[in-house]
């Protein structure tokens, strides 16, 4: 059961932790930038002005700094929305004022600056169907939340806390944010998981395929993995259309992705299961290749091959056919943590986030951050 507890985050938070860095443009050549609204340009050393320019703006670099239509612009300007006010960036819209940044290869990144409560609706909508049950959305805020406070930083050595894609969570601004989204986040409003006074570092996948799995075995690594982060057998997600799949690969394809990170003597012969964990998520396949029988982890085989083509490791049979290998399997991600098809499912029967959250990570604390 999650109960309410205080908890010690000082390790993971400071006083400014209110806000989150995400690049939402990263080396890129250039970016199309259209205000609406009023802006201000903010610059080291220069006084604050309106931005005039209006429509599309192409932001590009120049020696020494950036050029935004014909502004010629210094590295690290801000733009500023006022209230009311956005930014499209290509196809999307931001609230959050704008750090425009020349890197050292001649390319640009920009960064929004915005209020974590803000950025979680420009998550949720893209890693949950937004027209999903509240609850369901309710529990994935929770974890989305808690996941943000817990990665801040992460690439602090890049200038930024987080990206916008799938190496963080996938944030696209405003895009697809609706009431439902909304009314989750502000009815979660500061709410995080914890775990013996300390924030819990937590996952989320779209669909466990029958039970979740161990965040040690998933990943490895040693010392103990906590109570909340171990495995749960799931038949929540019984209706997920990622229940059950079928991916077939070629010999050819086979060989060319174990091939990225393990010398074969040649063409791949024969693959079946090594290990699996005790959620039935194999962890291990045995290639055999040139006389030799070789270990290959099954997440970089899954990563090598696509996760789109195979959806998961929790692989129930290899078959072996004339030209390739077919993989009966089910589920959808990585396995640990929140299943979010199981979470809806439970929404749909009348159970709220707090039991939904209960259930997916047992014996955690549900705790309201001061802001």
């Amino acid at each position: 059961m999650i109960t309410a507890t205080a908890l010690c985050l000082a390790a993971a938070m400071s006083a400014a932790a209110s806000t989150v860095q995400v690049a939402i443009v990263r080396q890129a050549g250039s970016a199309a930038l259209m205000p609406e609204g009023e802006v201000t340009i903010s610059q080291p050393g220069a006084k604050s002005k309106p931005l005039e320019w209006k429509g599309e703006l192409t932001l590009r670099p120049r020696e020494g700094g950036l050029r935004l239509a014909d502004l010629r612009l210094k590295t690290e300007t801000r733009l500023i929305p006022a209230a009311g006010a956005r930014i499209r960036v290509g196809p999307n819209f931001y609230r959050g004022a704008l750090i425009l940044r020349l890197d050292p290869g001649q390319t640009l990144t920009i960064v929004e600056e915005a209020p974590i409560e803000e950025y979680l609706e420009g998550v949720l909508p893209h890693e949950m169907d937004p027209d999903w049950p509240l609850e369901a959305l309710k529990a994935q805020a929770v974890v989305a939340r808690t996941f943000t406070y817990a990665n801040l930083g992460k690439f602090r050595k890049d200038g930024f806390d987080l990206t916008a894609d799938t190496r963080s969570q996938v944030y696209k601004g405003m895009t697809a944010v609706n009431e439902n989204v909304r009314a989750a986040v502000r009815q979660t409003r500061g709410e995080v998981l914890g775990w013996k006074g300390k924030l819990l570092r937590v996952y989320y996948h779209a669909c466990c395929g029958g039970a979740t799995t161990d965040a040690g075995a998933a990943w490895g690594g040693g010392g103990e993995i906590p109570r909340p982060l171990r495995g749960v057998v799931d038949p929540w997600c019984a209706t997920s259309p990622h229940m059950k799949w079928v991916a077939y690969f070629a010999w050819a394809d086979l060989t060319a992705a174990i091939s990225e990170r393990r010398m074969l003597n040649g063409p791949l012969k024969s693959l079946r299961i090594g290990a699996k964990d005790a959620a039935g998520y194999v962890r291990t396949f045995l290639a055999r290749s040139g006389g030799e029988t070789i270990e290959v982890k099954a997440s970089e085989l899954r990563g090598s091959l696509g996760a789109g083509e195979m959806k998961s490791v929790r692989i129930r049979s290899v078959s072996l056919l004339k030209k390739g290998v077919e993989f009966l399997g089910g589920g959808s991600g990585h396995g640990v943590g929140l299943c979010q098809w199981g979470a809806r499912r439970q929404a749909e029967k009348g159970r709220s986030y707090t039991k939904i959250l209960s259930f997916y990570f047992p014996g955690s604390e549900l705790s309201e951050l001061d802001e």
